[in-house]
């Protein structure tokens, strides 16, 4: 099947329908997933009749002369009635995968393979290099080279790892010759598993980078892999990945437009111990919890600030406790003494988070402009401090996040003042 992507509309055929005929139906792909439309040739109560027996295949495995497609995770959206002996039935699939000559069944995976905004910057890694030659002091020549980098683990419970990708258009357009490049995070397992299982993976990949940009990133999901779904024997690690199309996959980006060239991470991944990042990424029970909240009002431009603080002060409330139980200590009853907890895991209190102030100063400054916008008993919080509270405690799970993965305080103190 052709590269899936929204707004792409298929006419295909179909034989897994009740008549076992061979049938016509069309799907559209949308911001929601695949709209199935089904073109029924029968009666007015015959059609009624579909509106109470909602049963349909799922997955639903499709063909046409652009290549198959499977749709998966279906759900009812009712048919329509006609006098003329004609109706529609129509079904939402949240899932779409590029696949079907073999009826693979996928609604379990051994692979998941996704692209996240500002990945291959934070990491270092691209296929493409470039080289300038000169003569004379002059420049004589530009060469181009793409070539796919060795494949980075970061560890975690599925493997998780970087795998460089490019593609380039022989022809060129416009007189413009065109090598588009990507970091692909991928995750495997030995065993066939939920998708559920891969996608929180992947999810943390993208609270990541989210924390280390300090901004929303956006992530869409590029592929996926089952062993029994090869076109050929395998005969070493390479597989077959199916494009796959899951619009709500990560974060909703409605209204996000992401990072862009000239945003600049807080640390790099070679700032970071290996060792550290895989132990976080094995713990993703413990630590999305609070990365997860935290992360959210980026994606929301237009949040009140109040609402904006509240979503912070909850994340960071639940990172003091994750961090208490991570050294198996008794987390502290008070909002105060949670936040005391992650200063004191970062090692110090970081200027730009602070000011002149000390960290207990900090913390029952931000409590009580927390309970400022929390009970309706206390004074407003200003909206200015409210915003800039809010900056101020997402910098402190940025910054917690960073020692967590081995930066050290030299690089986090030459970064935190340009890269907020």
């Amino acid at each position: 099947m052709s590269k899936l992507r929204t707004g792409a509309q298929f006419v295909t055929h179909t034989s897994d329908g009740e008549s076992g005929e061979d049938e016509v139906v069309v799907v559209r792909l949308d911001e929601h997933g695949a709209e199935l439309v089904w073109p029924r040739a029968i009666g007015l109560f015959d059609a009624l009749a579909l509106n109470s027996n909602e049963s349909f295949p799922d997955p639903v495995v499709l063909r046409s002369g652009h290549g198959w497609l499977t749709l998966l995770e279906g759900r009812s959206l009712g048919s329509s009635a006609s006098t003329l002996g004609h109706s529609e039935q129509r079904i939402r699939y949240y899932r779409a995968v590029g696949t079907g000559a073999k009826h693979t069944d996928y609604s379990t995976i051994h692979g998941m393979s996704s692209i996240v905004d500002g990945l291959a910057r934070w990491a270092r890694r691209t296929p493409v290099t470039q080289e300038i030659t000169f003569d004379g002091g002059r420049v004589d020549g530009l060469t181009i080279r793409a070539r796919n980098l060795e494949a980075i683990c970061l560890g975690g419970p599925l493997g998780l790892e970087l795998t460089t990708s490019y593609t380039h258009s022989p022809q060129p357009e416009g007189g413009v010759y065109a090598i588009s490049t990507a970091l692909e995070v991928r995750t495997r397992s030995l065993e066939a598993i939920d998708w559920g299982a891969h996608t929180s993976t992947h999810r943390m990949i993208q609270d990541l980078m989210c924390l280390v940009y300090g901004k929303p990133c956006l992530a869409r999901l590029d592929a996926v892999m089952r062993e029994d779904d090869q076109e050929i024997e395998p005969k070493d690690e390479r597989r077959f990945w199916r494009d796959a199309y899951e619009p709500t996959f990560g974060r909703s980006a409605r209204g996000t437009e992401g990072i862009s060239d000239k945003d600049l991470p807080l640390f790099y991944l070679d700032d970071t111990d290996p060792d550290k990042l895989a132990s976080w990424l094995t713990g993703q029970s413990l630590w999305s919890r609070p990365t997860w909240i935290g992360v959210t009002p980026l994606f929301h431009t237009d949040l009140p600030v109040e609402s904006r603080l509240l979503q912070v002060a909850v994340a960071l409330e639940a990172l003091g406790a994750a961090i208490a139980k991570s050294r198996s200590e008794k987390p502290p009853t008070t909002f105060e003494g949670l936040l005391e907890v992650v200063f004191r895991a970062i090692g110090y209190a970081p200027t730009a988070i602070v000011g002149e102030a000390s960290s207990k100063e900090w913390c029952t400054a931000f409590n009580k402009a927390y309970k400022g916008v929390k009970h309706a008993d206390n004074p407003m919080t200003d909206p200015i401090e409210a915003y800039e509270r809010s900056r101020q405690g997402l910098t402190l799970m940025r910054c917690w996040l960073a020692v967590e993965l081995g930066v050290t305080r030299e690089v986090l103190d030459a970064n935190l003042g340009r890269r907020l």
